[in-house]
């Protein structure tokens, strides 16, 4: 075996798996972003614990019925009933809410909507970043701000829901979590929420792309490792680490794969992973237990 020509061959195909997987990547994220649509309206439903949260994807406009969960339940047409027009600022008792308009922001006010402090929001970088990850967005302080809100009251509290533009539908819950639920849409049936895009809130589902890249880069070099400890060959541990560190960045780019329609990403992604951790071990197992290759002419 010539071990450092097909090490080179295997260092040129793992930077050109990550590079491909990279790119493809950032090319399904722009083109999802773009035919995402957005939520330019939250008002109250026909029937008591629902809203009618209104979209505009493609030029074309919809409307869908969301309950007091968040969950979106279904379609609304017109003949479901007239629906009230969007509203900056609602209360609940002396418990008030309102959405200023210039930028992704909620107030909240406890003595009657006399004094408001800001509650939620997104400012700063975070909202630069956010700002450039959406294609073709236009102007910010219509496409993407909080637009209008609707406040229920529920056993145990109260929830909220804001209209965010191409942020989608924000939706706070009875025990006061807030969470970003993205646009409806539907699929083999309804409904269900494209989800925006990560920004670092506390209420959003830890990153998977850094515990997932190193479990698979450990489980590759430990593979590796039992190769050359069974053999007792150490020559092919370099190219192991290199397998086992491009199998870790190939399945942590792989691992934040966002829902495909009314799949959730770890359907399409899962596979994906098993087919690198166990093609990478297997490729570190036959390098480190590989035996040494000896030069042309040398003594037995």
């Amino acid at each position: 075996m010539n071990t450092r020509g097909n090490a080179v061959r295997i260092v040129i195909m793992c930077v050109l798996v990550c590079a491909g997987l990279w790119v493809s990547m950032r090319a399904c994220t722009a083109r999802d972003l773009r035919s995402l649509g957005e939520v330019t309206a939250v008002v109250e439903g026909p029937r008591p614990g629902t809203v009618v949260v209104r979209t505009v994807r493609d030029g074309t406009a919809a409307a869908w019925l969301a309950d007091d969960t968040g969950e979106a339940v279904g379609f609304f047409e017109p003949a479901d009933g007239v629906v009230a027009e969007p509203q900056a600022t609602q209360c609940a008792g002396e418990l008030c809410y309102r959405v200023p308009g210039d930028g992704l922001r909620v107030e909240h006010s406890t003595d009657g909507g006399v004094t408001f402090t800001t509650v939620w929001e997104v400012s700063g970088g975070r909202y630069t970043r956010i700002k450039s990850t959406y294609p073709d967005l236009g102007d910010p302080a219509q496409h993407l701000s909080s637009l209008s809100l609707v406040v229920h009251s529920v056993p145990g509290g109260h929830v909220v829901f804001v209209a965010n533009g191409r942020d989608g539908l924000l939706y706070r819950d009875v025990r006061g979590a807030w969470h970003r639920q993205g646009v409806p849409d539907s699929g083999e049936g309804c409904c269900f929420y494209v989800a925006p895009p990560r920004i670092g809130d506390a209420s959003e589902a830890p990153d998977p792309a850094v515990p997932v890249g190193a479990g698979t880069a450990a489980v590759i070099l430990l593979v590796g490792l039992i190769g050359a400890l069974a053999g007792r060959r150490w020559r092919g541990l370099p190219i192991v680490v290199v397998v086992a560190v491009s199998g870790g960045v190939a399945a942590g780019i792989m691992a934040p794969l966002g829902d495909v329609g009314m799949f959730p990403g770890y359907f399409y992604s899962g596979p994906i992973i098993l087919g690198i951790v166990v093609g990478g071990s297997i490729v570190a197992h036959r390098f480190a237990a590989a035996p040494a290759t000896r030069e042309a002419g040398a003594p037995r």
